[in-house]
């Protein structure tokens, strides 16, 4: 029994330990870059499943056009997160939107054929939004190592070029900015 007890408890320290997220000092606390097509894919291949891929019509085809963000926090404590996010066209209008998770899943709740009973994918969709998708542009963030994903969201096409700028303010460090012209 006590070979049994102690071996549970060995076990649920090292599945805890192992699921932690560990940071790297080594590397940048904030790091924002374009999201690379294998990150994007690693939600699966197939629209139904990935909500980062973007909605088509049999008969309109690309009906909007996203650019993703990813957001890599490598934090040494827990922080306050602030972050501004804007896309401008060349007049200065907005370019497209960013969706935090709450606002990307009524996007595609509103977009989605399947209610969720019909859906083939289940909720799956729904479920990588709440997991990977930037939860709020402020939250509070732990420690460690953790990736977010911001959607830009734009009729097709994004209008070109476009100027994004996105700022990541913890309240650990120091602020960092993404600049990216769109072309």
């Amino acid at each position: 029994m006590f070979i049994w007890a102690a071996f549970s408890v060995f076990s649920l320290l090292a599945i805890s330990c192992a699921s932690t997220p560990q940071n790297d000092p080594a590397l940048p606390a904030i790091e924002i870059t374009i999201a690379s097509p294998d990150e994007i894919r690693q939600f699966g291949i197939k629209q139904g499943e990935n909500p980062y891929l973007e909605p088509t019509s049999l008969l309109k085809g690309k009906l909007n056009e996203f650019l993703i963000l990813k957001i890599h926090f490598n934090l040494m404590e827990r922080s306050k997160v602030s972050i501004i996010a804007q896309s401008m066209k060349e007049d200065g209008s907005e370019a497209g939107r960013f969706y935090t998770a709450k606002d990307f899943a009524a996007f595609w709740d509103q977009r989605d054929i399947y209610t969720e009973d019909e859906n083939p994918y289940g909720n799956t969709k729904l479920i990588t939004i709440q997991r990977s998708c930037l939860p709020s542009l402020d939250f509070f963030q732990n420690s460690g190592a953790r990736d977010y994903y911001l959607p830009l969201v734009s009729s097709y096409p994004i209008p070109r070029p476009a100027k994004i700028y996105v700022q990541v303010a913890p309240s650990s460090g120091e602020s960092v900015v993404f600049n990216y012209l769109l072309e």
